[in-house]
C-alpha cells in the first residue's frame, strides 16, 4: 500500500494519544479512553483493542461500541475468525460486507451483529504481533487507503505500549508477554556443519521506546539523516580497511549495502511515516516490520534476499538511534552463540572471531551470511523457525549443525551427551592428523581419491589441513553473487589463477556458473517460476547469456597460466546442452592461441549428472565428456521429488536406499564401459558410512567438506572394499529397501566402526 502524503487526522489523533497515555491511572482506564479517542477521530461506531496472550489467544481487552460485558470475556484463538487472521497473517482486513467475508465468525456476547464494516489491522512491533486493532461501522463504509495507513500508523504506538506493559496490570491472570523457560527445540536447516556448546547472543536490538510520538517532525527526519550519515561512515570505515581490502568477497557485500541506503523508496517510507506523527525510531521499526511481513510473502528468492538486506539495515540503524552499540562485545561471554532473524554482512564480519556459531530464524542456502559463515568455519543453522521468541539473551543452547537442530536451555543430560560427543570428535580429529599425509588406501588395495569442495578463497587453506589431494568442486558462482555487477574477466583470471596456485599442482575442478534457483545473479533480472529448482538456471541460464559464459571461459583459460584446467558444466539434463558448452569453450582456446596468449597444457571438459536423464544418454555422450562429476545433492533430490530445503520431505529419502543405489550402479557401470573418470560430490561423499558404499558401488573420487576428509579416511583405511560391495548385492538381491542397517551392522560386528562414532565425527 502506498502511505498517503500527508494525513493531518493522524498526527492529531497520535497527539491525543499521547496526552492519554501520560496521564496518571489504572490500565484499563486508560485502555478505556483510548478506544474512545481512536473511534471519535476515525468516525466509527466500534474500536477494540485485541491483545494476545502466551497460548495464542486472542483476547478483547477494551472496546467502545460493543458490549462492555464481552471484555476479558471474548476471546478467538489464532487463524479464527476475521481478528485471528489479522493476527496469523499480520496484514489488514478491509470491508463493507463483514458478515459475507470469508473467515468471519460472529460473537453473540459482542453485540456486533449491527455493525456491518469492518477494519482491522495487526498491532505489531519488531516482526511480532502484540494484537489487532479494529473500527466497525453500521453503515457498508468504504475505507480508503489513507484510513487504513492511519490505523495502522495508531497500531505501531500502540504496540509500542503494549510491549511497555502500559495496558496491563502487573497482576493480570493472563500474561502477554513470551514465557522463556525450560528446554526447547527447534529444527532448521544446515547452512554449515558443527556443533557448538554455548551462550545465546541476541543480535535484535532490545528497544524500550517511552515516546513513540514525535513533537517536532523537522527535528525527527534530522534524526534520521544522522543515523543514516553515521551508518554510511561506518559502511565507508570498513570498506576502507587493509582487512576488507584482501578479502574481495567480503568488500562487494559492503558496497551493496551502502548502495541500498540510498534507496528513495525506503527512505521515503520513512519520512511520509515522521510526517505522520511518528518518531524517527519508530518510522524505521514501522518500515522493517512490514518488510518482515513481505518478506513472508515473497517467493522470489531475488526479491526476498533483497528485502532481507533492507531489514538488516534497519535494525543497524535502530540501533544508532537508540544510541546501542553497533558491536556486541563477545570477548566477556562465555562460548558466544548469535541468534538472531537475519545478520548483515558487516555484523557478522565484524564479530565472527568471537563467535562459536550463528543460529538465523530466516536465511538461504545461498546469503551472504550462509556464504560468510561457510568461509570463516562457523557452525550455522538457518531457518530455525520461532527461536527469537522462545530465546533470552543469556541462554545456554546447543547447536547441532550436522543435524541442523537447536537446542535451547537444554536438559543436563542433553548438555552431557554433547560434551561427550565434542571430547569423542577431539580426539578422533587428533587421530586423523597422524593419518593426514596418508593415502585413503582400502585393505584390500584400492585407492580412493579424498578431494574438498570450495567457493571462495578462505577455503582454500582447508587443502593441505585436510590432507585432501585437491579441490574435487571449487563452485565459481560465489565470486559472481557477492558481487552488484558480473565480475571482470581480468578479475575472474585472477581469483582462478590464486586457486590454482594456493593448489600448488594438486587438481582443481571448475564448475562453471550454477546460479538460478536460489542463487541469483544482482546482475541479471531474475524470473518468477513456479519451481526455480527446475527452472532457468546453471547451464541453461549460461548458454543464454552466453555471453557471460564465454568470459568465464576466457577468464579460466587465462587463469591457468598454461596450466592443467578441469571445467565441469552443471546441471546437463541433455547431451546438447553439454556439446554446446564444450563447444563455447574450446572455440575460446582456438581465440586464445590466435592471440598468442597462453592456453593450458591441457583441458578437460566434464558434465555435473545431476538429471537422472543424463544417465540414460547415448554412448556418444559418454565418449564425448572427458569425466562425469554426480553430484549428489541435486540427484537425491530430483530422483525422489523432495525438495533438499524442505524438512518436512527431504528426511524421509535414503541415499542407502537399494533403488537409488542401483541408479548409481547404472552410472558407474556406463562410466566404466566409456573408461571415464567418475567422482561423487555432495554432502552424502562426507559422511563416512556413505563415502564407504559409494567408494564400493566403483566411485573413485569423492568431494566433501575439508573436516570430512579425515573421518572418511580413517574408514577406508580400515575395510576391505570387495566385502562390502559384497554385501550390498546381497541387499539389492533380497529387495531390502537401504543398505544402511546391514553396513552398520557389520562394520560394528566387526569391531570396525560403531553407529556412536559415526555421529560423532561425520
Amino acid at each position: 500500500m502506498i502511505p498517503p502524503k500527508k494525513n493531518v487526522d493522524s498526527r492529531i489523533l497520535l497527539q491525543r494519544l499521547k496526552q492519554t497515555l501520560a496521564e496518571q491511572g489504572e490500565a484499563q482506564a486508560r485502555l478505556n479512553e483510548i478506544v474512545k479517542l481512536i473511534a471519535t477521530s476515525m468516525e466509527s461506531e466500534v474500536c477494540s483493542i485485541y491483545l494476545r496472550r502466551t497460548d495464542d489467544v486472542l483476547e478483547l481487552y477494551a472496546t467502545e461500541g460493543l458490549f462492555t460485558t464481552a471484555v476479558h470475556y471474548s476471546e478467538l484463538k489464532l487463524g479464527q475468525g476475521l481478528v485471528g487472521k489479522i493476527a496469523e497473517n499480520a496484514e489488514p482486513i478491509n470491508t463493507s460486507k463483514v458478515a459475507k467475508t470469508k473467515g468471519f465468525r460472529y460473537l453473540p456476547e459482542t453485540g456486533e451483529e449491527r455493525f456491518k464494516s469492518f477494519l482491522g489491522v495487526p498491532i505489531q512491533r519488531l516482526g511480532t504481533v502484540l494484537g489487532v486493532l479494529v473500527i466497525q461501522n453500521l453503515t457498508e463504509r468504504e475505507y480508503s487507503d489513507d484510513e487504513v495507513y492511519g490505523l495502522e500508523i495508531v497500531a505501531m504506538v500502540l504496540a509500542e505500549m503494549a510491549e511497555l506493559g502500559v495496558f496491563t496490570e502487573s497482576g493480570n491472570k493472563h500474561k502477554l508477554s513470551q514465557e522463556k523457560k525450560g528446554p526447547f527445540t527447534a529444527i532448521g536447516l544446515i547452512g554449515k556443519e558443527g556443533v557448538a556448546l554455548g551462550t545465546v547472543v541476541l543480535l535484535n536490538p532490545e528497544i524500550k521506546i517511552t515516546n513513540p510520538v514525535a513533537d517536532n517532525p523537522i527535528l525527527e527526519k534530522e534524526k534520521l539523516n544522522v543515523a543514516l550519515t553515521k551508518l554510511k561512515n561506518e559502511l565507508s570505515e570498513n570498506i576502507s580497511r587493509k582487512h576488507f581490502k584482501q578479502k574481495r568477497e567480503f568488500l562487494e557485500i559492503l558496497e551493496t549495502h551502502k548502495l541500498l541506503i540510498e534507496d528513495k523508496g525506503w527512505l521515503n517510507r520513512m519520512e511520509v511515516s515522521i510526517d505522520n506523527g511518528l518518531s524517527a525510531t519508530v518510522a524505521v521499526e514501522k518500515e522493517q516490520t512490514e518488510t518482515k511481513a513481505r518478506i513472508a510473502k515473497v517467493q522470489n528468492y531475488y526479491f526476498k534476499e533483497r528485502l532481507n538486506e533492507f531489514y538488516e539495515i534497519s535494525n543497524t540503524l535502530l540501533k544508532i538511534l537508540t544510541k546501542q552499540k553497533s558491536k556486541l562485545k563477545l570477548g566477556t561471554i562465555t562460548s558466544p552463540i548469535l541468534l538472531a532473524r537475519n545478520v548483515s554482512p558487516l555484523e557478522l564480519i565484524s564479530m565472527h572471531e568471537h563467535l562459536k556459531g550463528v543460529i538465523l530464524e530466516e536465511g538461504s542456502v545461498g546469503s551472504h551470511a550462509t556464504i560468510i559463515c561457510r568461509a570463516l568455519n562457523i557452525p550455522l543453522v538457518i531457518q530455525a523457525k520461532a527461536i527469537i521468541e522462545k530465546a533470552a539473551h543469556g541462554d545456554r543452547v546447543i547447536l547441532d549443525g550436522d543435524q541442523a537442530m537447536i537446542n535451547l536451555r537444554p536438559e543436563e543430560e542433553v548438555i552431557q551427551a554433547y560434551t561427550s560427543k565434542l571430547s569423542m570428535r577431539t580426539k578422533a580429529q587428533e587421530s586423523f592428523l597422524a593419518i593426514r599425509d596418508l593415502s585413503a588406501v582400502t585393505l584390500d588395495g584400492i585407492k580412493i581419491s579424498l578431494m574438498i569442495n570450495a567457493g571462495l578463497m578462505a577455503d582454500l587453506p582447508s587443502l593441505a589441513k585436510s590432507g585432501a589431494e585437491g579441490v574435487g568442486l571449487y563452485r565459481t558462482e560465489l565470486q559472481f553473487l557477492i558481487s552488484n555487477t558480473v565480475p571482470k574477466r581480468s578479475e575472474q583470471a585472477q581469483i582462478y589463477s590464486k586457486v590454482l596456485d594456493s593448489a600448488k599442482g594438486l587438481p582443481v575442478f571448475f564448475r562453471t556458473l550454477d546460479v538460478g534457483s536460489d542463487k541469483i545473479l544482482p546482475s541479471i533480472t531474475p524470473e518468477i517460476e513456479p519451481n526455480p529448482a527446475l527452472g532457468w538456471r546453471a547451464i541453461r541460464l549460461s548458454l543464454e547469456k552466453s555471453g557471460v559464459f564465454k568470459m568465464q571461459a576466457q577468464a579460466l583459460i587465462r587463469g591457468a597460466h598454461g596450466r592443467d584446467l578441469n571445467i565441469v558444466i552443471p546441471l546437463v539434463a541433455k547431451p546438447t546442452e553439454f556439446d554446446q558448452a564444450k563447444e563455447i569453450i574450446l572455440s575460446e582456446i582456438v581465440r586464445e592461441k590466435r592471440r598468442k596468449h597462453l592456453v593450458p597444457k591441457s583441458i578437460m571438459v566434464g558434465a555435473m549428472l545431476e538429471v537422472p536423464s543424463l544417465a540414460f544418454a547415448s554412448e556418444s555422450f559418454f565418449k564425448n565428456a572427458d569425466f562425469i562429476m554426480v553430484g549428489g545433492n541435486d540427484l537425491k533430490q530430483f530422483f525422489f521429488a523432495a525438495d533438499r530445503e524442505n524438512e518436512k520431505v527431504r528426511r524421509r529419502y535414503d541415499v542407502l536406499s537399494t533403488s537409488f543405489l542401483s541408479f548409481l550402479s547404472l552410472i558407474c557401470e556406463r562410466c566404466n564401459q566409456s573408461k571415464i573418470p567418475l567422482s561423487f560430490c555432495g554432502e552424502d561423499a562426507g559422511k563416512p558410512i556413505e563415502a564407504l558404499v559409494l567408494s564400493a558401488l566403483g566411485f573413485r573420487t569423492l568431494s566433501m567438506q575439508p573436516d570430512c576428509i579425515g573421518p572418511v579416511k580413517s574408514l577406508l583405511r580400515s575395510v576391505s572394499l570387495s566385502e562390502i560391495k559384497a554385501l550390498i548385492t546381497g541387499c539389492l538381491e533380497e529387495n531390502i529397501e537401504t543398505v544402511r542397517l546391514p553396513i552398520t551392522k557389520y562394520l560394528e560386528e566387526t569391531n570396525i566402526y560403531s553407529a556412536k562414532m559415526a555421529n560423532n565425527t561425520a
